[in-house]
């Protein structure tokens, strides 16, 4: 994706394309190699990632939704999307975890990322939720993200991912008020 093409979005996933599975794991997998933090390791098999991607989107089309899905992107390719998963237990109805924010490294620099949490905070509010959540590996630039735009750590796992033989990240675990 070059950088002169439009961007659409963010779109609301409301009855996922059938080629939504297979659109987000190659997201998913863009990410990945280029370092991102999504839980897997770019050596993570392609079936691995699709098979985690065609799960997000059958419970995006569940109902009662357990995930909600926003995109970004020019027409089947996609550019960025937000995974939110609502609190499953009575408890934690009220709230969210945006499970990941994935953007395409190639049109990292746009603001799609800005753009989809926006729309992840605004999706959550329309839902009546009150509160998210979210865990990202350890990095200042990452933290700053969140931080400028509201988010406050509320814990750190030291050294609990593990993306190398030898290479290990503190988890931070921040939240957001709606």
């Amino acid at each position: 994706m070059s950088e002169e093409e439009f961007i659409s979005g963010p779109h609301r996933v409301d009855q996922p394309h059938p080629e939504l599975p297979q659109a987000l794991a190659d997201l998913l997998g863009r990410v990945t190699v280029a370092g991102g933090a999504t839980g897997f390791t770019a050596d993570t098999e392609l079936e691995t990632l699709t098979d985690t991607a065609q799960r997000v989107v059958d419970d995006a089309s569940t109902r009662p939704k357990r995930r909600h899905i926003l995109t970004a992107g020019k027409q089947h390719t996609l550019a960025g999307a937000v995974v939110l998963r609502v609190g499953e237990f009575p408890v934690e109805r009220h709230r969210a975890e945006v499970e990941w924010l994935l953007v395409d490294p190639q049109v990292s620099e746009r603001g799609i990322g800005e753009q989809l949490l926006d729309a992840a905070e605004s999706h959550a509010v329309a839902l009546g939720l009150t509160q998210l959540t979210l865990r990202a590996r350890s990095d200042a630039a990452t933290e700053q993200f969140y931080s400028e735009r509201g988010w406050t750590e509320r814990g750190r796992w030291p050294r609990s991912l593990r993306t190398g033989d030898e290479q290990f990240h503190d988890e931070v675990w921040l939240t957001r008020e709606l």
